[in-house]
């Protein structure tokens, strides 16, 4: 059996891109504009650096939240996720369902406290009621993935967790 979703950060499509493009345009002439402003009026010559910096931490930001997309692969049992970005993808990690120790929402997450979890996130709101965990042990280690899987995707999980 094969079952794959996507993940998407864009709720509206198209508009949405668009406007954080301008948006994204818009601040940077603004940083500009603020950097000269700071060098011209009291002479601090380091805000191009601040500048650039600003760039960067916007760079990423914009890059985690509107450009990186997630995707959830089932393969015959194999849980696989893996990031996408344009036509790339990259494998963040694979499973087995039946390695589970628990899959709940996570709100109703009830951890070991003296546990130590490798986590991996495949979500863009830690936060969201759509977030879900998988927690499985592989090689001594325990791992959760914290994801936002469609309902049909619990259900897959679920079914063959019960076998």
């Amino acid at each position: 059996m094969i079952y794959e979703e996507t993940l998407d950060p864009h709720k509206n499509g198209s508009l949405s891109v668009i406007w954080t493009s301008l948006g994204l345009v818009a601040l940077l002439i603004f940083i500009v504009g603020l950097s000269n402003l700071a060098y011209n009026r009291y002479g601090i010559e380091y805000s191009g650096y601040i500048a650039f910096l600003s760039y960067i931490i916007i760079g990423i930001y914009v890059y985690r939240k509107r450009i990186l997309k997630y995707r959830y692969l089932v393969i015959d049992g194999i849980l696989a996720i893996q990031t996408l970005v344009g036509r790339r993808n990259r494998e963040i990690i694979k499973v087995a369902l039946n390695e589970a120790i628990y899959f709940c929402p996570l709100a109703h997450e009830k951890r070991d406290q003296h546990t130590r979890y490798k986590n991996h996130l495949a979500v863009f709101n830690r936060r969201s009621s759509k977030a879900w965990v998988f927690a499985f042990k592989n090689e001594e280690k325990y791992h959760r993935i914290v994801l936002e899987p469609s309902e049909e995707l619990i259900k897959i999980i679920k079914d063959h967790k019960l076998r």
